[in-house]
């Protein structure tokens, strides 16, 4: 498998131009804001904050909702929006890192199924024990199953089940090569307050079309 330099060097002539930055990076932000607007709709009319909130000096697990109904409802709303998003964003890169342009409506593309919802669902808990557990376990947990949103972006038809186990197939011995990518574009995201953040406008849109070059790439390794 290439490193990931040349996974983000083959980034540049797909997301070439500063137009195409642009319509990138806004692209990702109208989605991750419509991920977000059930929450933020729910605590300007109860008033009150979606999820867990800590208050000193009482306990840390607090239902902050007075409706632990209506929360769990709009949590779940929130989720599936957020899930179905995530696997058309995982679409949407992989059609840029492939060469098949920018296409906004692959966004919203995987509303016709829950599958999305119940990736996350299971995803959530399986990283949250490995956490539970001790810190390590749960990013090992994470990085081997990283994939699945965009197998099943690719793999519509196939299983919950058989995306996480085909994740964890694909992931055997890359989860280093993922750990560091990761580590690289978390730390451009840091440096980039001094830019005061304007440098976001670039790597979100190149990090993002890279993780999803990193799964093509996975991809063409696993079946070789």
């Amino acid at each position: 498998m290439i490193s990931n330099s040349e996974i983000v060097k083959k980034t540049k002539p797909v997301l070439e131009g500063f137009t195409t930055y642009l319509q990138v990076f806004f692209c990702l932000l109208i989605a991750s804001f419509i991920a977000g607007v059930p929450s933020s709709i729910y605590e300007a009319a109860s008033g009150n904050p979606l999820f867990l909130e800590y208050n000193y000096g009482e306990p840390f697990f607090k239902f902050s909702s007075e409706s632990v109904l209506m929360s769990s409802i709009v949590l779940l709303l929130v989720f599936y929006l957020s899930a179905s998003i995530q696997v058309g964003i995982s679409l949407f890169c992989l059609d840029i890192y492939n060469g098949k342009g920018i296409t906004f409506s692959t966004l919203f593309g995987s509303f016709n199924t829950l599958k999305p919802l119940a990736i996350t669902i299971l995803l959530t808990i399986i990283i949250a024990v490995g956490f539970v557990l001790l810190i390590i376990p749960g990013i090992i947990l994470g990085l081997m199953y990283s994939q699945v949103y965009y197998i099943l972006a690719e793999e519509p038809n196939i299983s919950v089940l058989e995306a996480f186990k085909k994740s964890e197939k694909m992931m055997k011995g890359k989860k280093w090569q993922l750990f560091m990518l990761t580590l690289r574009a978390m730390l451009y995201f840091i440096l980039s307050v001094f830019t005061l953040f304007i440098w976001w406008i670039w790597l979100l849109p190149r990090y993002s079309v890279a993780f999803a070059g990193f799964y093509e790439e996975l991809k063409k390794d696993f079946n070789n």
